[in-house]
């Protein structure tokens, strides 16, 4: 054996193992991108429970999508985004078919609206709970009595017809 023979062996070698790193690279991609569209569907649909009970929308910065500034996208309540376009003209695309950057910049961005949406309308039903509360509260200070008392009538009020001609 010469030395020639013993370096392309190493070399051959070398590149065998160069091979089955890549091959075991490449599993660990794909493992990942099957946990990827997993973990992503579970947080679509665990979201999108969420979002349909809030009803609220959100608008997004075109660049948290890598869109131009011109672009007016709108995060709706069904995790669907509508895109509209300078010209008007508009496309849906649906939150779990965006990237993982695209989906970090948009959760990122919207959960922290979305928690503020909430905050407010929270604040607001209760305050229109306390006031119907207070107002019950108020009405049921008027005297016990049963509901014929509670009827009204007012014999002046005449009905045309009914009286006897």
């Amino acid at each position: 054996m010469s030395v020639g023979d013993d370096v392309s062996d190493d070399t051959l070698a070398s590149a065998v193992k160069a091979m089955e790193d890549l091959v075991d690279e490449a599993v660990q991609v794909y493992e990942l991108d099957k946990e990827k569209v997993n973990v992503i569907d579970d947080l679509y649909n665990s979201l999108k429970i969420i979002t349909t009970y809030l009803s609220f929308s959100v608008n997004l910065q075109p660049g948290l999508l890598n869109m131009p500034e011109n672009f007016h996208i709108v995060l709706t309540p069904s995790l669907d985004l509508h895109i509209i376009k300078p010209n008007f003209k508009s496309e849906t695309k649906r939150f779990d078919q965006l990237t993982l950057d695209e989906t970090s910049n948009v959760l990122k961005f919207a959960i922290p609206t979305l928690i503020k949406m909430a905050h407010d309308d929270r604040e607001l039903k209760s305050k229109k709970v306390a006031f119907l509360r207070e107002g019950t509260k108020k009405l049921k200070r008027l005297p016990s009595s049963s509901a014929d008392d509670m009827i009204v009538t007012d014999t002046s009020v005449q009905v045309p017809g009914v009286e006897g001609k």
